[in-house]
């Protein structure tokens, strides 16, 4: 089965202070992180962004087709663009993320519309599988103004994927770089 990815760059990083996905962490920017991830599951990968400076990846850069929605925006525009049915929806400041997380749900891959993660902290949302005919729901939802991905998802038919054996293996696997505090962590 083919599937796409979907990175998420395109976020305000207000507490950053500027473009997460192009900060440097150990030696590699952020979004390369998430590319390096991605391709070897991946048939394309989509940036979406609505900031210059993803051009140099070598995949597609999606603006968002909604402005300031945060992460639904992100979705709608990039499950919109994409021609495969599944797609992995991850955010680029998630660099601990693991590819064994995504092959373990892809085997969940049924008719369902989303396969979500879960741990003792709670829901990934954005280091999901979406189906492309969320896009819809997802526009719909940006026009209604109903903008919390964690609440809307629950209308849909949803697997949630018990990631915790993960957590237990990987630690920081759904660590999310949010400040300069956390780059140097």
């Amino acid at each position: 089965m083919e599937i796409s990815g979907i990175i998420l760059a395109g976020g305000k990083s207000s507490r950053m202070g500027q473009d997460k996905g192009l900060m440097e962490f150990n030696g590699k920017k952020l979004v390369e992180y998430a590319i390096k991830l991605l391709n070897p599951i991946c048939s394309e990968i989509l940036i979406i962004s609505n900031q210059s400076g993803y051009d140099g990846f070598g995949n597609q850069v999606v603006s968002d087709n909604f402005q300031g929605c945060g992460p639904i925006g992100g979705l709608e525009a990039g499950l919109k663009k994409v021609e495969t049915d599944w797609n992995i929806v991850i955010s680029c400041d998630t660099p601990f993320l693991q590819k064994e997380l995504f092959v373990e749900m892809m085997n969940e891959i049924s008719n369902q519309d989303a396969i979500i993660p879960t741990h003792s902290k709670g829901i990934e949302p954005l280091a999901g599988i979406y189906h492309k005919r969320l896009s819809t729901f997802f526009e719909e939802k940006i026009k209604a103004d109903d903008l919390k991905l964690r609440k809307i998802i629950k209308e849909k038919n949803v697997f949630v994927f018990e990631a915790q054996k993960l957590v237990r293996q990987f630690p920081d696997i759904f660590y999310n770089l949010n400040s300069p505090e956390d780059l140097s962590r």
